[in-house]
């Protein structure tokens, strides 16, 4: 006997964002797949909730559905059990890092035909409501358990929790209006497993997950509130298929009287001689008679009076009528060539626009090739001459009434593109993040770092060409808005607008805690040194150490400058062994530590400049660095000197950009990175 085919309807909380659950629901689009391995269910709570426990979440779903789908040696059963273990075996290696600290809760189940196959590990549980009663999977095959005399133990306390796991997996067979329920250990102790039933019996599946979704929201409760109604029907096909042959009803007694009288009427109509073709006979030698009589009356009526014949016309009325009928041919004519010449007139107009526009289009497109090739042979002038001229034209040709508006923004985005290339940008923010406008800038093994209060991101540039992606994100996480950044080995500091440090490295973001940030009014800039942190308070005018202590966090902070600078008077801060601030005044001060003093002393330092002299704006000076980096950027222009002042040499930066917000020297790479509005340069500093 053929199975019956049921169909199924799904409610889920999936809206979710916060990285505390993974839903997922899939039915095959191929029918071969669907009758021999079914629809997939699947939820994943992680405890407690972060970004990297959720990502580890999806990985190990996706893995048990792409593994139980692509294992075809084995039934139902075997797969999905293959499918737990390796899973289970990815996610103990996933979890090596974490230290414990994230689990993993998974429950699933698969409707195949009229079965369904389910199993759980960890806090996760799977219900299936028949009759208005809630039972739990049995030991055994087709085995059902009341949840109030259920005693049956968990196999493993979480996902990954044990490096070899042998889950059951439960198979019960289905019926109509059966309800299966997929849900997280934390809705089962918040709300209770009789508040699953009453919303699975009483309302739809979307439904039942929305009031569960409100009722756990409802409560204040904090972890996961997945939950998965899946409520079988039958196929409607399949009802199709048992009807059977409907039965021709019996005819009515009275139907059969009724035909048998109207029969015999007809036989007797045939037989009898009709009626109307009697009457027509008769009728028509009247009608003749009728029409002769009207015609004989017509004659005798009196007839009108005959017309007289017309005076003859003069001959000069005769030409007047020639005349008024030749002007009037001519008028008309004359207006028959005025439209038609207004309307060749404007076509030539039309065509004449048409053909300007194209003609400027290829001007364009010719100025675009040659820019485009003087700037592969490094000749900036006449690339730049290039393309003024063709984003002159463009203007011109864009405001023709004949334009093509999607091809004048293409040909108006390559000039850009151009434009950037000549300057040395390397990426622009603006297309990623409305807003976008770094501040300061720091680089690790890892790529180069942004931090852009403007679009409150902290971005990192990598690869080639250069991508952006955000590091950490104003909003998420309890992260604020990124304002300074400093670069730690291969991890990364960055400090937000709620004085928070965060300290970002590989996939993991964690908060640093500093103590006592009311001693300080505000947050100019950010350096470190040998596990130290500098926070430079230009309010105050004071620098501002945090010391690591042995068992772990930061002790502090320390005033370090051994006299309060005015009120903003310190612009930035650079570390490496001395204490490097640069004044609003352009001045730059050298401090160092003396043996076991608790303030810094101050050295004797002046630049030495070459050429005329420059009012720095940006500094840099790292450990691993020979030299001491300064920017201008009212004058466009990076200076490399010795550690005791003297001018080594000048790079100029694009004139053509705004001036740099920031900047960031790779003595390895020999690149001085800027930031110039939303736009990040690269200019080549190797002598």
């Amino acid at each position: 006997m053929r199975p019956a085919s049921f169909v199924t309807t799904v409610g889920s909380t999936s809206g979710r964002r916060d990285g505390s659950d993974v839903v997922i629901a899939h039915e095959p689009d191929v029918g071969a797949t669907l009758r021999t391995r079914g629809r997939f269910y699947a939820l994943c709570e992680v405890e407690p909730p972060s970004r990297a426990g959720a990502e580890i979440a999806a990985e190990v779903s996706e893995l048990v559905r792409y593994e139980y789908y692509y294992d075809l040696s084995a039934g139902v059963e075997v797969a999905l059990r293959r499918a737990l273990r390796k899973a289970n075996r990815r996610a103990a290696q996933l979890l090596q890092g974490q230290r414990a600290r994230v689990r993993l809760h998974l429950a699933c189940a698969v409707v195949v035909n009229n079965e369904v196959h389910a199993a759980r590990v960890g806090g996760a549980q799977v219900f299936l409501v028949r009759h208005a009663r809630l039972f739990l999977p049995g030991e055994e095959p087709d085995e059902l358990a009341d949840l109030l005399h259920h005693t049956g133990a968990r196999q493993a306390s979480s996902l990954g929790a044990e490096a070899d796991l042998l889950p059951n997996v439960w198979r019960q067979t289905i019926a109509a209006a059966d309800t299966l329920i997929l849900t997280s250990g934390s809705v089962i102790a918040t709300l209770g497993a009789e508040a699953l039933k009453n919303a699975a019996i009483m309302l739809h599946p979307v439904a039942a997950a929305r009031q569960v979704r409100e009722r756990f929201a409802a409560e204040g409760a904090s972890g996961s509130d997945a939950t998965i109604f899946i409520e079988v029907a039958p196929a409607p096909a399949a009802a199709t298929r048992r009807a059977g042959t409907p039965e021709v009803p019996a005819t009515p007694a009275e139907v059969a009287i009724a035909e048998t009288i109207r029969s015999r009427i007809d036989s007797a109509q045939r037989v009898l001689p009709r009626p109307g073709r009697a009457l027509g006979a008769i009728v028509r030698p009247l009608s003749l008679v009728a029409a002769r009589a009207v015609g004989v009356v017509l004659e005798l009526m009196p007839r009108t009076r005959p017309r007289l014949p017309r005076r003859h016309e003069s001959a000069r009325r005769r030409s007047a009528r020639v005349q008024r009928a030749t002007s009037l041919l001519a008028l008309l004519l004359l207006l028959a060539t005025v439209g038609i010449g207004a309307v060749v007139v404007r076509d030539y107009q039309t065509n004449q626009v048409i053909n300007d526009y194209r003609a400027a289009i290829v001007s364009v497109e010719n100025d675009i090739a040659s820019a485009r090739s003087f700037g592969a042979r490094n000749d900036a002038d006449r690339a730049w001459q290039r393309l003024d001229t063709a984003r002159d034209a463009l203007a011109r040709a864009g405001a023709s009434p004949a334009a093509d508006q999607t091809r004048v923004a293409e040909l108006r985005e390559e000039i850009r593109a151009i434009g950037d290339r000549l300057d040395g940008v390397i990426v622009d923010l603006a297309r990623d993040r409305t807003g976008a406008a770094p501040a300061d800038l720091s680089q690790t093994v890892n790529g180069l770092y942004a931090a852009d209060p403007g679009a409150g991101r902290l971005w990192r540039l990598f690869d080639e060409p250069v991508r952006a992606g955000a590091v950490l994100t104003r909003g998420e996480g309890g992260v604020g808005t990124p304002l300074v950044v400093a670069a730690a080995g291969e991890a990364l500091l960055t400090l937000d607008d709620a004085r928070r440090l965060w300290r970002a490295e590989g996939n993991s973001v964690e908060e640093i805690e500093l103590p006592e940030t009311d001693r300080w009014k505000g947050a100019t800039d950010l350096a470190t040194f040998a596990g130290n942190v500098y926070v430079l308070d230009s309010e105050s005018g004071q620098l501002w150490r945090y010391e690591p202590q042995v068992g772990g966090g930061l002790s502090g902070p320390l005033a370090f400058l051994p006299e309060p600078l005015p009120a903003g008077a310190p612009r930035m801060v650079a570390v490496d062994g001395d204490i490097w601030v640069l004044t609003s005044a352009g001045e730059v001060q050298r401090y160092r530590r003396q043996g076991g003093a608790p303030v810094l002393t101050r050295l004797p330092f002046t630049l030495q400049w070459l050429g005329t002299p420059l009012r720095p704006t940006h500094i840099q000076k790292l450990e691993e660095q020979r030299s001491l980096w300064l920017l201008d950027a009212p004058a466009r222009t990076v200076v490399q000197l010795t550690p005791d002042g003297r001018e080594i040499a000048r790079f100029a930066l694009p004139e053509r950009l705004d001036p740099p917000a920031a900047f960031f020297v790779s003595e390895g790479q020999r690149i001085a990175y800027t930031v110039h509005g939303s736009k990040v340069a690269a200019t080549d500093v190797s002598r």
